[in-house]
């Protein structure tokens, strides 16, 4: 490989040319490999922002925002080579609405009644200890109750309970 002569010499005194020539991480990238886990949870994903100018050195870390509806979904990176190769780990637990339904179905038919509709008005929760979320239940006869939650640990553990309206 031929290089141009005042690259080469800007290099050898230690200029920033030299950061032209140093392997870093591509933010679409990392960017994708968040968007392919919150997917493959079946999740829609609007947005994804990761850190530009983050150097390819194994161990470095930094960290991604995803956005699911409105809310805000944490990653930490971790850079495990030199190549780019980057380790994604979700920073919040978070509850796919889809996978609590059951469990609103059964708080419901203890009660009685069948679920008609469940709508608690996004995807995705992130679980932080005293966070409130709820969802709008609808019984197969038009009966409307309000089912709520709290959650009581940063990992999803949460008390529950339904309410007509």
């Amino acid at each position: 490989m031929r290089w141009p002569i005042p690259l080469l010499v800007s290099c050898l005194v230690g200029l920033p040319a030299c950061e032209l020539l140093e392997t870093k991480i591509d933010p679409d990238l990392a960017g994708g490999l968040v968007e392919s886990l919150l997917t493959s949870e079946g999740l829609k994903v609007s947005s994804v922002e990761c850190p530009k100018g983050i150097k390819a050195v194994a161990d470095a870390t930094f960290e991604c925002t995803a956005k699911v509806d409105e809310t805000e979904v944490h990653f930490d990176m971790k850079v495990i080579d030199n190549k780019g190769t980057v380790v994604a780990t979700p920073r919040d637990h978070t509850l796919v609405v889809k996978k609590v339904e059951p469990e609103i179905a059964a708080d419901l038919k203890s009660k009685g009644h069948d679920v008609d509709k469940i709508d608690c008005h996004g995807d995705v929760w992130v679980a932080v200890k005293g966070a409130k979320v709820s969802c709008d239940v609808t019984d197969e006869a038009g009966a409307e109750y309000l089912w709520s939650a709290e959650f009581t640990d940063d990992d999803g553990t949460h008390s529950h309970s339904i309410a007509a309206k």
